[in-house]
């Protein structure tokens, strides 16, 4: 069996606590914009947490699932844990994941907690092996003039790491966190696609893409895909100063 989903933790400082608001999620991309949903939500009202679960998440999510996903990527979901407890799922199966989040309470999952969800789900058995993998692939920070994601990321059997930084264009007129973490959300996904017709470009070059299953149809939505999104990315650049180091990923 294996389980892969992406992880992203906020701590939501109250004059209390800390509150540890976590989100799942499929694909990175996906993971993010339901992150910077609920990055957005806490700044419009601090105490939304509080009662997590009266809000409408599925609605807000829905506004973010492209119509690309829908059709070619339909088993796309998030869910949303506040503490340890799941307070929303897009998909009725999330078991697995609900466990994990129960056990680590908001904290980070260790090999120690993926083992014990791991036998609570399946049973005791003498001979349960379980192997946890983890990576940081996106770092976010807020600085008093600008906010910066540093991203290491392994793509095409490569690692590579570079970093993104918005500047406020003023102290009253700051950058939104949830904006930038949408931006950064973009960018993701438009270097996914950019990687996937690349690839396709590499199996009509070996006169392979006959075996690949991968239909002219999907080709070209892929396409217009990184056009839009490289339409919403070339938008906030053209809104912020931004900054990369040490340069900007190429999504041509």
């Amino acid at each position: 069996m294996t389980l892969r989903s992406n992880r992203i933790t906020i701590p939501v400082k109250t004059k209390i606590s800390t509150i540890m608001a976590i989100v799942r999620g499929q694909n990175i991309p996906g993971t993010m914009r339901m992150a910077a949903v609920v990055v957005e939500e806490v700044r419009r009202d601090p105490n939304i947490l509080q009662d997590a679960g009266a809000f409408d998440w599925e609605n807000m999510w829905r506004r973010k699932v492209s119509k690309y996903e829908l059709d070619y990527n339909p088993e796309n979901w998030v869910s949303l844990h506040i503490g340890g407890e799941q307070i929303f799922s897009s998909r009725e199966e999330n078991a697995a994941i609900q466990q994990v989040e129960a056990l680590a309470a908001g904290d980070d999952v260790t090999d120690a907690i993926v083992s014990e969800a791991a036998a609570n789900i399946i049973g005791a058995l003498e001979d349960l092996v379980v192997e946890h993998d983890t990576q940081t692939a996106f770092v976010f920070s807020a600085f008093p003039a600008y906010l910066r994601a540093a991203i290491l990321e392994r793509r095409d059997r490569k690692t590579g790491s570079y970093a993104i930084s918005a500047y406020h264009p003023s102290p009253q007129r700051p950058v939104r966190l949830s904006h930038f973490i949408s931006f950064c959300a973009d960018m993701a996904e438009a270097l996914t696609h950019k990687s996937f017709l690349d690839r396709v470009q590499e199996l009509i070059a070996t006169n392979a893409i006959g075996n690949a299953g991968i239909t002219p149809a999907l080709v070209q939505a892929t396409r217009n895909r990184r056009r839009d999104l490289t339409q919403q990315i070339e938008n906030f650049e053209g809104a912020n100063k931004v900054v990369y180091r040490p340069e900007r990923p190429s999504l041509a």
